[in-house]
Formats: C-alpha cells, sequence, structure tokens
C-alpha cells in the first residue's frame, strides 16, 4: 500500500460492538475492553485474540511508516455484559423499546450517567494502553462508526426538561417543533460530548466519527442534521462520511440518481467545511459493494477511481478542507478485495493498485486547488425538518420531509449546495441562484427578511407563488424536474409579478 501511494491506514471498526474474534468485522470497542479486565472472564481469549490483531497491525505500520486511524467503538454500543447490567441506559424508541437500528444491536443513551462514567474509563484506557505507546503510529481515533437515530431514553428526556425547561410529554401540538429538534441533534450532541472528552484527556489528538452517507443523509436526514455535526463539534474532531458511488448492497444495481446525490451531498459537505472552519474525511466505496458487482449494473475500477477523485474535488471546489480520502474495505470479509469469492467485472489486484495509484494524483490536487463558490443554494426550512421531526416521534429513520434527489438530478452538471435558511441568515452564501425549498409558513419574519434583502440585492430566487405573495417581490416559479434556469440573453428574466 505504501509503495502504490497510500500514507495512511483506517483499521476496521468492531461491527457489532461485541467479542468475538471469529466475527466479520473484529476490531477495539467498550466489550473487548471490560472481557480484557478479567483473565476469568469467559470472552477474556477472543478479546485477547482480538486486541492482539490490532497490536500487530499498528506494529506493521510503524514498520511500513503509516499513518493509522485507530477505531475504538462502533455506534453507542457497549456489548451484551454492560446491557445486561444497565438495561435502563439504553436507548429507546417513542414506544418505550430499546433501540435497535438496523438490527444491528442496542446502544446506550449518550445522555445516561452509566455509559458516560464507563467510557471516559474505557477513553483512560485507550489512552494509556494505545495512544500512549504508538503516538508515532495512530494519527486519529474513530470514536465511533454509522451511530445515528434519536433517543427517548429517561436520560434524555432528562436532558430535554432540562434544555428546554418543559417535559417532552408536556409539548403543545405547536411546540412540537423542539422535540424534532432535539431528536436532530442527539448525535450531535454525542459527538460533542466525545470529542470534548478526548480533549480533557489528550488534547493533542484528533477524533472522528465516520457517519451514514447512504440515502438517511444524501436524499433526506434529519437523524442527524448535518449542519449540527459541523457546529457543535469541538477543533479536535473532524466530520466524517461515507460516500460511496453506490452506497447499497451489492445485488442493487447502481444508478444514475445515486451519483448525482453523491455530488450534491460532497459539494454540500464542502460548503458546511468551509463555513465552520472544520475539516472532513471521506470514504469512496471501491470495493465489490461500492460497484455493485452481484447486480444488473456493475461499475468498474474507472468508477472506483473516479470515486475517489470527487471525495476531494467536489467539496475543495467549494472551499472545504479534505482532511483524509479512504478506499474502504480492501479487507473487510464479504465485501472487500480479500476474501470474496464471487466473481467480479474487475481483477482484483489491478482494482488494487489502480485505486492505491490515485492517492498521489488527490495530493497533487491539493496543491493546485482552486475554490470557488456555489452558482446555486438551495435552501430548506430547518424549523419544517424539526415539526415533522417532533410530530413523527421517529427515532430512526427520519420521515420524508425533503428529498434533495429532485435537484440533484436537476444539478448533476452544476455546482449547487443544500443549506437551511437559517444558516444562509448568517451572510454565509454568495450564490446568484437561490432555490427555496419551503412555504412560507416554514420561514419566520427574520427568514423572509432574509430572502427579500438577498432578492433586492440582485440574487435571483426561485419558490412557489406563495413565497412571491409573501416576499412582496418578483420570483420565477422553478421546476426541479425540468433542471432548466431560465435565461435569455444571459439575462435572468423574472415573469411573475406580485404587489
Amino acid at each position: 500500500m505504501r509503495a502504490n501511494g497510500a500514507n495512511a491506514v483506517w483499521l476496521g471498526h468492531n461491527n457489532p460492538g461485541q467479542v468475538d474474534a471469529h466475527k466479520v468485522e473484529p476490531g477495539l470497542s467498550y466489550a473487548v475492553y471490560a472481557a480484557l479486565q478479567n483473565k476469568n472472564d469467559a470472552l477474556y481469549a477472543d478479546a485477547r485474540a482480538m486486541s492482539d490483531a490490532v497490536r500487530r497491525a499498528l506494529d506493521a505500520a510503524r514498520a511500513a511508516q503509516l499513518q493509522v486511524i485507530l477505531p475504538i467503538g462502533y455506534q453507542i454500543q457497549m456489548g451484551d455484559a454492560w446491557n445486561e447490567m444497565h438495561p435502563n441506559a439504553l436507548r429507546s424508541a417513542f414506544d418505550e423499546q430499546p433501540l435497535n437500528l438496523y438490527h444491528s444491536g442496542y446502544t446506550a443513551s449518550p445522555y445516561s450517567e452509566p455509559y458516560r462514567a464507563d467510557i471516559t474509563r474505557y477513553y483512560a484506557w485507550i489512552q494509556h494502553e494505545w495512544v500512549e505507546p504508538y503516538r508515532d503510529v495512530i494519527v486519529m481515533l474513530s470514536l465511533a462508526d454509522e451511530p445515528m437515530g434519536g433517543d427517548y431514553s429517561n436520560a434524555a428526556k432528562q436532558e430535554f426538561a432540562r434544555r428546554y425547561e418543559k417535559p417532552m410529554e408536556a409539548l403543545s401540538p405547536d411546540e412540537l417543533w423542539k422535540l424534532g429538534e432535539f431528536q436532530a441533534g442527539v448525535i450531535a450532541d454525542y459527538a460533542a460530548w466525545s470529542a470534548n472528552a478526548w480533549q480533557q484527556i489528550n488534547p493533542n489528538i484528533l477524533t472522528t466519527m465516520s457517519f451514514h452517507g447512504g440515502d438517511t443523509a444524501r436524499r433526506v436526514w434529519g437523524l442527524p442534521e448535518i449542519e449540527k455535526l459541523f457546529s457543535a463539534t469541538p477543533d479536535n474532531f473532524i466530520v466524517t462520511f461515507d460516500a460511496y458511488l453506490h452506497d447499497d448492497l451489492a445485488a442493487k444495481p447502481a444508478t444514475a440518481d445515486e451519483a448525482a446525490q453523491l455530488k450534491l451531498f460532497l459539494t454540500t459537505l464542502g460548503n458546511s467545511a468551509r463555513l465552520y472552519h472544520k475539516p472532513i474525511a471521506l470514504w469512496g466505496g471501491v470495493n465489490a459493494w461500492g460497484l455493485a458487482q452481484e447486480s444488473s449494473a456493475p461499475r468498474g475500477i474507472p468508477d472506483a477511481s473516479s470515486n475517489l477523485l470527487m471525495l476531494y474535488d467536489l467539496p475543495a471546489r467549494m472551499g472545504g478542507e479534505v482532511w483524509g480520502v479512504f478506499a474502504w474495505n480492501y479487507n473487510v470479509k464479504q465485501q472487500g478485495i480479500e476474501n470474496y469469492n464471487r466473481p467480479t467485472t474487475y481483477d482484483p489486484r489491478a482494482l488494487e493498485i489502480a485505486v492505491e495509484r490515485t492517492f498521489p494524483i488527490l495530493r497533487a490536487r491539493a496543491v493546485a486547488n482552486k475554490t470557488s463558490a456555489p452558482e446555486i443554494v438551495i435552501l430548506y426550512s430547518a424549523r419544517a425538518m424539526y415539526r415533522t421531526l417532533g410530530a413523527s416521534r421517529a427515532s430512526d429513520v427520519p420521515p420524508n420531509w425533503f428529498d434533495a434527489t429532485p435537484y440533484a438530478r436537476a444539478f448533476a452538471d452544476r455546482d449547487a449546495v443544500l443549506m437551511s435558511v437559517e444558516l444562509a441568515r448568517t451572510g454565509a452564501s454568495d450564490a446568484f441562484y437561490v432555490i427555496v425549498a419551503a412555504s412560507p409558513a416554514d420561514l419566520d419574519a427574520p427568514d423572509l427578511d432574509f430572502l427579500r434583502a438577498q432578492f433586492l440585492e440582485g440574487r435571483v430566487l426561485f419558490g412557489e407563488p406563495a413565497l412571491a405573495r409573501a416576499l412582496g417581490a418578483r420570483a420565477v416559479v422553478w421546476q426541479a424536474a425540468s433542471g432548466q434556469l431560465p435565461e435569455q440573453g444571459g439575462v435572468i428574466y423574472q415573469s411573475v409579478t406580485y404587489p
């Protein structure tokens, strides 16, 4: 890997966060740490085998002079033994049943005191046992992979009441947006608390969590709210997303909409990274899953390299700092280049070499990169998201309150970003075209004043007629299905006038 151009390795995470040396994705986690504390523990031998494997990987990286991103957790999973000891500290859905996202296992509430006390002890062990002896190798800690969802546990309810000075159960229909705002921020709260805990332990180590960049990030989001991941986390935290060209099972065909969604997602992440001065790291799915090898529409080696180049080029073009680009899942059983026993459209070694030789190209791009402001900004209402989340009481998959797909499809060949009206009001947008994907009912007076000012400054606003009436301004009604912004001789015309 080093000879072909890689300069860092992201080791695998412990998915799920249990102790089992023969699992598909082994790694470090709280449960491994807990089993290692007692040689008489029934899981001690497996925990030792898993720990020793990570140590061998760190030794190999040191010998090869490669840096390592070390994962130390998966979601907010503490393992079966901890769950049995602390059943009241688990995250729950609105119906008070333990939350089990995608049937991947129960997770702790990030607000619960038992969780915070035990994870702090675990972090201190990681610092002493791993970070200190391998500080020359470990460049960043990955605290969790794919944390998502909300939290209706007792600990979460107590935090809600403290924050909003009112119990969840006592909210009026007009106040449900508060419930949605809280649920949209659960994972951002988790990321912020965890990164701040590490600032106390070791302020010189970078931290991250790798968030899911599939359908609930590219198309419709809210659990978590993406902007909060940037705004709530401290300076030692880097926002990471998986950003596969095909982010689904290998048997599902890759589609043009997926590629368009990824482009809009990446430009949006780059814009957020610029606005919040927070670097990002991204994974490309350059394996059998990311290349849809078991489907009727598989992709090949050029698509793998293209995926990696997109991960740098598109965010950087929006002014975002890209801390790292990673080719994910080379060696994960049943997904990667190794241990994959199904036919592929590519030669595995050819793919490995081609992908790794893309890394020096990416570093050369970093030197020559030129940034520009987005041409188009698509504004949504965070209040609409909060209200819909609160009304649905969703804790796993967000309701379909907004679909970015039509915009991604329409602007596949233009630079566009998604942004909340609330963020845009801070003066964060220089785009000439402003598409308001919100009704007047979702906007308050400061929002409307901001949009009116944008119009008067010469920007072109697109939105529904009711919005134009609320603004008292001319506006063009634009249909996402067309993808065409109205132009005539280089002059934008505005065809509808309201008093």
